[in-house]
């Protein structure tokens, strides 16, 4: 049995939940005056996914014959199951010795939620690769106006939030915590890949997790002798775990709302996104998880700084040292900004990869350790396509889905990468998006289920307007200096100003 995942008070799974928040988000956003848009589309897609990932997720671990969690799906999943009877199991005895009857690993509800996150993911994918051709982005508002859109968001926020610290943190955060105080104590910490939080934590993860551990270090007042330290040392342990959970969240509100205001010229667009983020289910099923949310939140700031390539290069380099397939936009990137640019954003990248790296070198005792660590904080096993062990938790095959979904990233990197294009920021964006969405679907355990790593993105590109002027640096430089180039008097002109002035 899986644990319900709490959203406050509510369990983030109950139809009841699901359908209130599908009507709150179709309320505010579906644009019932132009039914055939875009926009709508993308509202569409974008619920979608979300229901099926909190579905799917909520009955990944329930056994095939389960009436639980909910009775009414469960009679709705064995209505094509015959009934069982002596006679019938004495016919299903196998006549062979040799052959052996598979029992179902998957409930049903599980196996066709997985098939339906997995085609709107496609359809996604998509859609975000026909996104450049869309030349038209007419400017639709909400169906409520910005105070309304205000007043929603901060509630939205609070209960959000507040559903963090009434929830206990997932074992993968506080192994964060442990890696990040061993770090600022310079000492290894031992792992064991049998246990889920004890595997070590990504570099990115436990860098910020040293930063707020520093932090409590340096308020907390001196402990008295009367009072039991190893008692205050988990209380401090869990609330960096959980405050930490809400910075990420924070962080990605306040970058949608910037980029609305900066880059759009909407502060009602920023809002706009920041409320669908909130309302979402994906967001409320995955609110506890640090590792969902940090590879959004780094990758967002990025597209808020991209008129700087070396602040780029800090942010997409900790992005990678949280999620190893943001390595894969550094070409794109890279492409982008041009020679020069270029060379300020790797060597920022390069720089904070060496940080990342020396962050393991200080939390492991030996060559072993590192190498260990290595290997596992990157997830290596993501390049074994043919391991059918790694696919135990996916209902479909491993052959004939990550190979070819594996095939079609690639593709698309090249094409993307190679291909001549215009570089502006609208065709960033909905690349990055596409390869972030792609990269997840062959990725090794529960395909298409890390909707947060790409979602931030996704509503940027839902909201946006056209971009197609917000080019990179080198090109603006060069665009400002043809146009700011004096124009020489010839002598048809002077003639002309000689006669004017008579």
């Amino acid at each position: 049995m899986t644990m319900e995942k709490q959203f406050l008070f509510v369990d983030a799974a109950n139809p009841t939940w699901l359908v209130y928040v599908s009507v709150l988000v179709l309320a505010v956003f579906f644009r019932f005056s132009r039914l055939f848009s875009v926009r709508n589309l993308d509202v569409l897609l974008i619920l979608l996914i979300s229901v099926s990932l909190v579905i799917t997720s909520k009955w990944k671990n329930v056994p095939p014959d389960s009436a639980e969690p909910a009775s009414w799906m469960a009679r709705l999943a064995q209505v094509d199951k015959p009934q069982s009877t002596p006679d019938s199991v004495q016919d299903a005895q196998p006549s062979d010795a040799g052959s052996v009857v598979e029992e179902p690993r998957f409930h049903p509800i599980y196996t066709w939620s997985s098939i339906s996150l997995l085609g709107f993911s496609l359809l996604l994918m998509i859609r975000l690769i026909y996104d450049e051709s869309l030349t038209r982005r007419p400017r639709l508002d909400q169906n409520l106006n910005q105070s309304g859109i205000t007043f929603l968001c901060i509630p939205a926020f609070g209960l959000l939030m507040c559903s963090v610290f009434f929830t206990d943190p997932p074992d993968s955060t506080m192994s964060t915590i442990r890696h990040g105080r061993a770090l600022l104590e310079r000492r290894d910490v031992p792992t064991s890949t049998a246990v889920e939080g004890d595997l070590p934590p990504a570099p990115t993860e436990t860098l910020f997790a040293a930063g707020a551990a520093s932090v409590v270090q340096l308020s907390s007042p001196v402990v008295q002798h009367d009072r039991n330290e190893s008692d205050e040392a988990m209380v401090n342990e869990i609330l960096m775990a959980l405050s930490l959970v809400v910075v990420a969240h924070t962080i990605v509100v306040l970058g949608l709302v910037y980029i609305g205001k900066t880059h759009f010229g909407s502060l009602q667009l920023g809002l706009s996104m920041s409320l669908l983020y909130l309302l979402l289910p994906s967001t409320g099923y995955h609110v506890h998880q640090l590792s969902h949310v940090l590879p959004g939140a780094c990758l967002t700031w990025a597209i808020a700084s991209y008129r700087k390539p070396a602040v780029a290069g800090v942010l997409l380099g900790l992005a990678s040292g949280t999620l190893f397939f943001a390595v894969f936009l550094v070409p794109l990137w890279a492409v982008f900004y041009g020679r020069n640019g270029a060379l300020r954003f790797g060597t920022s990248l390069a720089f904070v990869a060496a940080i990342l790296v020396g962050c393991l070198i200080l939390t492991s005792a030996d060559t072993d350790s590192f190498m260990r660590k290595i290997v596992t904080t990157t997830n290596w096993t993501v390049f074994q396509l043919l391991d059918e062990t790694a696919s135990s938790g996916v209902p479909l095959s491993q052959l004939f889905l990550r190979i070819p979904l594996g095939a079609v990233f690639f593709v698309m990197l090249t094409a993307m990468t190679v291909l001549p294009r215009p570089r502006n920021l609208e065709n960033l964006l909905a690349n990055s998006t596409a390869l972030v969405v792609a990269a997840q679907l062959w990725y090794p355990d529960d395909i298409g289920t890390y909707v947060l790593w790409y979602l931030p993105l996704f509503l940027l590109v839902i909201f946006r307007p056209r971009l197609d002027r917000f080019m990179p640096p080198e090109l603006v430089a060069r665009q400002s200096e043809s146009i700011t180039q004096p124009i020489t008097a010839t002598p048809t002109s002077s003639v002309a100003m000689s006669r004017l002035s008579l």
